[in-house]
């Protein structure tokens, strides 16, 4: 039942005499109390954890894919997209890349009940390790690795970007439909899975479509000196050369290629790795012309990007690149998932909610985010070329 309240009238003027004006002006201040309070009450702070690689050899993709999870969650916030008041906590950690620290990590915010989703790790060397532990401790967990292993460990694992399955064929088709490549020598790191399994596509793409694969030559992912492999290429003659690498190695294999007489009519093809500024600025004029795949390209004219692009350049005094551009949205996918979980989410209604991505919009590719039955993403890729020191649409 409401509370009623008595005000004393004066009988000489019609006006609320001194005791029912300090009445009335108690219970104006009591109902302002009260309606904070209740708003209070009713808000809401959703907890996440983003763990990526802030150093080590990963840092590249890590560190801008927390600084655009983080710009987008203080979006959120401004704009009370969850609702009056209701807020997402971001807390960043540091895996370095590192087995260890990631699974290390994984178990302490674990065993803290208010984190609902564990957002990372950077990569497959260390994805599917951390896969398995939150499956285990039933946390919700997304990392921006693409290994569909990920998505075998169990029902709490989901992967954020696009599997090579889906990327892969991008540059695949375009290298044979429109370069016309006849003949091609692969360059890829052996001992990481993930790139083993994206080198792979493109083989069976292309060799598909009836382009030679003349050569594969296997590197090791701290290899450094690609003078004798790069004469070897060379002598070769193919008019193609693929590599699968991160962008820092990606970019020295192409310069010592160019120092060893590439001819510059042979194309130089990579996948979405290469589409970070470390490639562009270690690469200089040598990766002039280069394709590769992006799944978003930095000055892209449309709205949404250009806010973005403007926020966290003030943000951070840098200019974002692709995987800013993943962080972002990865922080709009996860918002999806704690809105698709009610009112009151909890780590398995969370986990549901990751499971029904549909047409989330977000940066990346065609601009809308989703999952399939088998809780494989899909949201599109551009084929890139280098030009004049930046990443353009290919022709």
């Amino acid at each position: 039942m409401s509370p009623s309240f008595k005000c004393t009238v004066s009988p000489q003027t019609g006006t609320p005499g001194r005791s029912a004006q300090w009445r009335l002006g108690r219970i104006a201040l009591a109902t302002t109390v009260l309606s904070a309070t209740a708003l209070t009450a009713q808000a809401a702070e959703y907890s996440v954890v983003v763990v990526q690689a802030l150093t080590g050899g990963a840092a590249f993709i890590g560190m801008p894919v927390a600084n655009g999870a983080a710009l987008a969650a203080e979006e959120i916030n401004r704009k009370q997209e969850l609702g009056p008041g209701n807020t997402i906590k971001v807390i960043t950690a540091d895996d370095a890349n590192d087995r260890s620290q990631t699974l290390s990590l994984m178990q302490r915010y674990a065993a803290d009940p208010n984190i609902l989703m564990f957002m990372g790790p950077t990569s497959g060397a260390v994805a599917v390790a951390a896969a398995n532990a939150a499956n285990t401790l039933k946390f919700p967990m997304q990392t921006q690795s693409n290994s569909m292993d990920v998505l075998k460990a169990g029902p709490w694992s989901y992967t954020l970007t696009q599997p090579g399955e889906i990327t892969l064929p991008y540059i695949a088709n375009y290298a044979v439909d429109k370069l016309k490549i006849k003949d091609c020598t692969v360059i890829g790191i052996h001992d990481v899975e993930i790139y083993v399994t994206m080198q792979k596509v493109f083989e069976s793409v292309v060799k598909s479509k009836g382009t030679k694969i003349g050569s594969v030559e296997a590197i090791k992912g701290t290899d450094a000196d690609f003078s004798a492999l790069a004469t070897k290429v060379v002598s070769r003659d193919a008019d193609c050369v693929f590599i699968s690498a991160s962008a820092p190695q990606a970019a020295n294999i192409v310069i010592q290629l160019r120092q060893a007489g590439l001819d510059p009519k042979t194309r130089i093809l990579g996948h979405n790795a290469l589409s970070s500024p470390q490639f562009l600025e270690r690469g200089g004029k040598a990766v002039e012309g280069v394709y590769l795949i992006g799944d978003w390209l930095p000055g892209t004219n449309d709205e949404a990007s250009r806010a973005f692009s403007a926020a966290y350049k003030a943000k951070y005094k840098a200019e974002p690149d692709n995987w800013a551009a993943w962080g972002y949205s990865s922080m709009r996918v996860a918002m999806d998932a704690i809105k698709l979980a009610g009112p009151n989410p909890t780590r398995d209604t969370v986990r549901q909610g990751m499971a029904k991505a549909k047409d989330i919009p977000v940066l990346v590719g065609n601009g809308k985010y989703t999952r399939d039955a088998e809780r494989v993403p899909f949201v599109g890729m551009h084929v890139l070329q280098v030009k004049n020191g930046n990443f353009v649409m290919a022709p």
